[in-house]
């Protein structure tokens, strides 16, 4: 018997070392993909062949455009063209400056949203070769004016102009219309004074920021106050949510500090099923796992996260009409406003979250039902986390996500195409089949270092959570190594069955990242301040019975060990 279980206890062991370094190898080529696909696409959009996908311009201009070559840039085109510019908002293309200048315009019934010395994404579905108009207002109105030759055709939503005649050369009024599904989602090509294109969007401000919005309706109302909710599981995640709680808290104390406070309660969402030595010290709900009998999943924890949403809008009742459903690496950078316009869902969007990408489309179709191109670009790029929902959405939407995931995880070809974020697929999936339709996008919610490496995007929003869901690999002379170990590294899974240590070693001098410099001192200040750590970190355990806690001054435990929550 104590034969059997030395061989039950070691094979758990190599497959739980196995599944570490499957997700850190599944994040890291994530991660250099996204790095691969921007450098390819801006080098093949900085020049003329600026098309990836055929389309046809109006019905004034039509273009048949081949296939793009995706490494010479070569493109098989027959073209039969003339121009047409229509001139009816009259708008001034402003020369280059040192900054990056957002300003918007009424047309009609549609603003157009412009952005200079911006280049941004998108599939061509009229040539600027072909299209060449005197301002950047023209343009705007080319790309209203646009109508695509079918309904399942992709209309304009996103424009490009080049209207410095100096550094524009023979790109000089060229006026691109583009299709992008989503363009909040997708940072632009180029951004920087350095750029001479001007870009617009039509109805979509990709500069929109929530913060802003928060202080007017603080002004013009009470705050709009929401619920923080944190699914967790298991020993990879338990230090995480104790130095993610640090900082929510922290945070908190700042925000209503600054008064118009819209951070709200907070739960930790435990879905073992069983209480745990943390109960004391963060607020938490427990609820079960899924059952193994509704579907065999131990490979697939995540599969137990919209179960347990489920259980948790079930059976409480809070204060608050908004949630933020946040996880455990997540790490508060600063106070967090409330980043819903209205009722309309607010996230930060995946770019490996595509329902609407070709490869994926029959995929999406097995739990959607036969729809649209334009109802398959309604679902959002999102996973659960981190998103703003009403908690009535949400209570619609759980139990519909929780099936969906099921039938995704049954599903052998979903299952393995979408593999381990799966279950966001069933999320936004889920969401669009309760209706849905619009997700509020926002990039500047979350960075993710180390691909994201500054404080605030180049547009100047600030990030407010940091996700340290990638593997950061550095030589000691400060040289980035992506897809190998470096000298100097972080990775959450060197930590899947102990916490780390306290004084966490510093990133190399020359390490030009901000934010991994940033995470890297938010976890030493965590756990220089969490009394008990050094014990913790040997044993896994809490621990509040230390001499630490004889001496300690953090209000926010008391001298029995209980925290203060």
């Amino acid at each position: 018997m104590a034969s059997s279980t030395r061989v039950v206890v070691v094979a758990v062991a190599f497959t739980v070392v196995a599944t570490f370094y499957s997700l850190s190898e599944l994040h890291r080529m994530s991660a250099m993909h996204a790095q691969a696909e921007t450098a390819k696409f801006a080098t093949h959009t900085s020049t003329e062949g600026r098309s990836l996908v055929a389309g046809t311009t109006q019905a004034a201009a039509k273009t048949n455009v081949g296939t793009v070559g995706a490494q010479t840039g070569g493109v098989a085109a027959n073209t039969a063209a003339t121009t047409q510019a229509t001139s009816t908002v009259a708008a001034t293309n402003t020369a280059a400056t040192n900054t990056v200048q957002h300003q918007s315009v009424k047309i009609t019934d549609h603003k157009c949203y412009t952005y200079e010395h911006t280049e941004l994404w998108g599939d061509v579905v009229v040539w600027g070769t072909l299209n060449k108009v005197k301002t950047a207002g023209d343009c705007c109105q080319s790309c209203l004016n646009y109508k695509p030759t079918t309904p399942e055709d992709p209309d304009c939503n996103v424009w490009v102009f080049c209207g410095d005649e100096q550094k524009c050369g023979s790109q000089y009024q060229q006026c691109w219309l583009k299709h992008l599904v989503h363009p909040e989602a997708s940072k632009p090509a180029r951004q920087g004074p350095t750029t001479a294109w001007t870009s617009g969007t039509i109805d979509v401000d990709i500069n929109a920021d929530p913060s802003a919005d928060a202080a007017a309706q603080v002004k013009n109302g009470p705050p709009r106050v929401f619920h923080t909710v944190t699914s967790a599981q298991g020993a990879a995640v338990h230090w995480q949510v104790r130095i993610h709680y640090y900082w929510w808290k922290k945070r908190k104390a700042e925000c209503e500090k600054q008064g118009g406070c819209e951070m709200g309660g907070f739960t930790r969402l435990l879905h073992s099923g069983n209480s745990d030595d943390l109960m004391d010290e963060l607020p938490t709900v427990v609820v079960d796992p899924l059952p193994q009998s509704m579907v065999e999943h131990s490979w697939y924890v995540v599969l137990n996260r919209p179960y347990a949403f489920v259980q948790w809008t079930q059976k409480v009742k809070i204060p608050e009409q908004y949630v933020l459903m946040s996880e455990p690496d997540h790490i508060f950078l600063r106070p967090m406003p409330n980043f819903m316009k209205g009722n309309n869902p607010a996230a930060f969007p995946f770019f490996y979250i595509e329902p609407s990408k070709a490869e994926n489309i029959h995929i999406t179709k097995k739990f959607t039902g036969p729809i649209t191109q334009k109802q398959l670009e309604e679902i959002a790029p999102v996973g659960n986390s981190p998103t703003f929902m009403t908690f009535d959405d949400m209570k619609r939407v759980m139990p519909t996500w929780m099936n969906v995931s099921i039938a995704v995880f049954k599903d052998q070809e979903a299952n393995s195409v979408w593999g381990w974020v799966q279950e966001m697929y069933g999320f936004t999936i889920a969401a669009w089949l309760n209706g849905i339709k619009h997700v509020d996008l926002f990039l500047h919610m979350m960075a993710q270092p180390p691909w994201d490496q500054e404080m605030t995007m180049a547009n100047g929003k600030p990030f407010y959570i940091l996700h340290y869901t990638y593997g950061m690999d550095y030589k000691l002379t400060g040289e980035f190594t992506p897809g190998k170990f470096g000298e100097w590294r972080f990775d959450k899974r060197t930590y899947g069955s102990r916490p780390p240590p306290r004084h966490l070693g510093d990133p190399p001098k020359n390490m030009h990242n901000d934010l991994v410099r940033a995470l890297i001192n938010s976890i030493n200040e965590a756990t220089a301040a969490l009394p008990c750590w050094d014990s913790y970190a040997e044993s896994g355990k809490a621990d509040y019975t230390c001499d630490e806690m004889k001496s300690l001054t953090d209000p926010r435990f008391k001298q029995d060990g209980k925290a203060i929550i």
